[in-house]
């Protein structure tokens, strides 16, 4: 069995968190920043979907120009793109090596935000502020953890140095849940990172 489960739709998410979370702790990361190339190929999408097909006498007067705004465009995109990416696939790689340690209390899924948008408005995910958002749930109940950010409803950033940094925070969600409490705060502060954004 992984330690890491990737999850394709909103009832599997719901699933596992009602089912998974009635013994365990449930920890999801949320994210739209799975693949760097998609964003670059969703990017480019986007951009020809604007033009519009009537338009085609002068969209080949101003094509150079356009050309021009779309390609300073995507590589605007791309610099933040890139960071997000980085951003995420660091956790992810936290969370594959946190797993082990907490597998007896804890079930890891990750959750691509494009893929599955049922709880984008609902948990504010989806947009280009964060690259991930990890969240916790014990017994159908979303535990927020106060980490001196100012955000506890999820960790949206990354600034662990390792598993030890991290690990505090996952162990504060599982004592919250254990005890009925849905906020709880934890030993460690990360309240630089909310200075550095």
């Amino acid at each position: 069995m992984t330690e890491v489960s990737t999850l394709h739709s909103a009832w599997d998410v719901d699933r596992h968190i009602v089912l998974d979370s009635a013994e365990k702790l449930v920890l999801v990361r949320f994210s739209s920043y799975t693949s760097f190339a998609e964003e670059v190929e969703d990017h480019r999408q986007q951009e020809r979907g604007r033009a519009a097909p009537h338009a085609a006498s002068r969209q080949r007067k101003r094509g150079r120009d356009d050309d021009a705004l779309a390609d300073a465009a995507a590589s605007l995109l791309l610099q933040d793109a890139d960071e997000h990416y980085l951003r995420t696939r660091q956790m992810d790689a936290l969370l594959r090596e946190i797993a082990p340690k907490i597998r007896k209390y804890c079930t890891i899924f990750l959750v691509d935000t494009r893929e599955v948008t049922a709880f984008n408005d609902l948990y504010e995910l989806g947009h280009d502020r964060d690259p991930f958002a990890v969240m916790f749930f014990y017994r159908n109940r979303h535990i927020r953890v106060d980490v001196g950010t100012g955000n506890n409803n999820k960790v949206n950033f990354f600034a662990f140095e390792d598993v030890y940094d991290f690990l505090p925070v996952v162990d504060a969600a599982y004592k919250a849940g254990k005890q009925g409490r849905s906020i709880t705060s934890c030993d460690k502060k990360f309240s630089t990172v909310a200075l550095r954004r």
